[in-house]
C-alpha cells in the first residue's frame, strides 16, 4: 500500500476523532447553558414580585424579540448528524432565553424613578481608582444607541443591582482583583434619553 495514502487515511481518522470530541464538548456546553437558564428561572420564581427580575422593553424591542422567537420556533435545523443536534440545542437555549425575557417584560413603561440600580436604568458610577464617572445602561443590548450596555448578569451588573444612589459595592473582575464602585445616579432609560436627546 502507498505510504502517502496510508498517512492520509490515518490523518483523516484523527481529524474525525477530533471533530467528534469537539462536538461532544460543544453539546456539553449547550446543556450546561440550558441548565443554568433553568436554575436562574427557578430562582426568579422563588422571588416573585421583585422589580429586579422585570425586563423593561420598548414596544419595538418587544416586537423584535417576539419576531425572533417566532422565527426560531418555525425554522428547521440545517445540517446533518451532530451538526443538526448542536443547532437544535443552540436554538432551544435561545428560545428559552427569549421566552423568559418576554414573560418578565413590562412593555412601553419606564422602571420606577427611585434611584435604585436595576435593569432598564441608566447608571452613573465612579470607580475608586478614577475621579471620572462612567455612564451606562444596565440591561440587555438592543441593537441601537451609543450608550454602553452592561448585563445585569455581568460581575459589575450583579454588584450594582439593588444599590441605591451613594452606595458603594465591590465585585471581582476576571483577573481576581476586587474593584470598588459607587453608584452616583440611577435614572430610567427613558428619562436619560429625553434629557440627552438620544
Amino acid at each position: 500500500m502507498d505510504p502517502e495514502l496510508e498517512f492520509l487515511r490515518a490523518e483523516n481518522a484523527l481529524l474525525r476523532t477530533e471533530r467528534d470530541i469537539l462536538l461532544r464538548v460543544a453539546a456539553g456546553f449547550a446543556e450546561d447553558a440550558n441548565a443554568t437558564l433553568l436554575r436562574r428561572r427557578a430562582a426568579r420564581e422563588d422571588k416573585r414580585g421583585s422589580t429586579v427580575d422585570t425586563v423593561w422593553l420598548t414596544e419595538e424591542a418587544y416586537a423584535r424579540l417576539s419576531d425572533e422567537l417566532a422565527a426560531l420556533r418555525a425554522a428547521d435545523a440545517a445540517g446533518d448528524g451532530e451538526d443538526r443536534v448542536l443547532e437544535l440545542r443552540r436554538r432551544q437555549a435561545r428560545v428559552g432565553e427569549l421566552e423568559d425575557l418576554l414573560r418578565r417584560a413590562v412593555v412601553g413603561q419606564a422602571p420606577p424613578d427611585d434611584g435604585v440600580a436595576e435593569p432598564g436604568m441608566v447608571l452613573t458610577v465612579r470607580f475608586d481608582d478614577d475621579p471620572e464617572t462612567e455612564t451606562f445602561l444596565l440591561g440587555f443590548r438592543d441593537g441601537g444607541g451609543d450608550l454602553e450596555v452592561y448585563s445585569p448578569d455581568s460581575p459589575l451588573g450583579r454588584a450594582l443591582t439593588g444599590a441605591r444612589q451613594g452606595e458603594s459595592r465591590t465585585y471581582t473582575v476576571p483577573s481576581g482583583a476586587t474593584v470598588r464602585v459607587t453608584l452616583v445616579a440611577a435614572v430610567p432609560y427613558g428619562h436619560h434619553a429625553a434629557a440627552t436627546g438620544r
